[in-house]
């Protein structure tokens, strides 16, 4: 269970967070909406372990490792699709040859070859995914992964996180376009 109590976050003399309390249950799927602005990306780089909170406290947030954070735009490594998510489970000290079977959950697959500088963005999105997901993460963490996606990205994405057995806290200005127990709203 990762508990959130009086969680400030400030850039100088803007408030980008203010969150009085949080409690995200073990194995729970948590939708956080809010329109531009509102924090959301904040708080999940807070709870990646990514930007340390101004004030207030964070705990019960897996060790470093075990959580991982899927940008809004999410970094590629050099090297092909198939390198990036091998990456990741060379990492885990898991056979690199079951990147194939991670593209191929994402609708990937016919990218493992493509360089990742090459991918168009909605690409670069299910790649990622596989990647984190191939990661073994306790608790994931997703910003706006359905944004710019076509149909078929979008039901390869929402399959994807449908299936994953972890917490999942899932970020977007509209969460309820995917299966979550709950949805908290941030306002600016």
């Amino acid at each position: 269970m990762i508990r959130v109590h009086n969680l400030l976050v400030r850039f100088g003399e803007v408030t980008a967070l203010d969150l009085p309390s949080l409690t995200i249950e073990d194995r729970e799927r948590l939708g956080i909406a809010g329109p531009n602005g509102s924090g959301k990306s904040t708080l999940l780089r807070v709870l990646a372990g990514l930007l340390l909170p101004t004030s207030g406290t964070v705990e019960g947030v897996p060790r470093p490792g075990r959580v991982v954070l899927l940008h809004e735009r999410p970094f590629m490594l050099r090297g092909t699709a198939m390198d990036n998510v091998a990456y990741a489970l060379r990492l885990r000290g898991r056979p690199a040859s079951a990147a194939a079977d991670w593209l191929e959950r994402l609708g990937a697959l016919r990218l493992a070859e493509r360089p990742a500088s090459a991918l168009s963005s909605g690409e670069r999105r299910r790649v990622a995914l596989a990647r984190a997901l191939a990661a073994g993460p306790e608790v994931l963490l997703v910003d706006e992964p359905l944004a710019g996606l076509d149909t078929e990205g979008l039901s390869a994405v929402r399959h994807a996180l449908g299936a994953f057995e972890g917490t999942l806290v899932f970020a977007a200005p509209d969460p309820e376009e995917a299966s979550l127990e709950r949805v908290v709203r941030l306002v600016r």
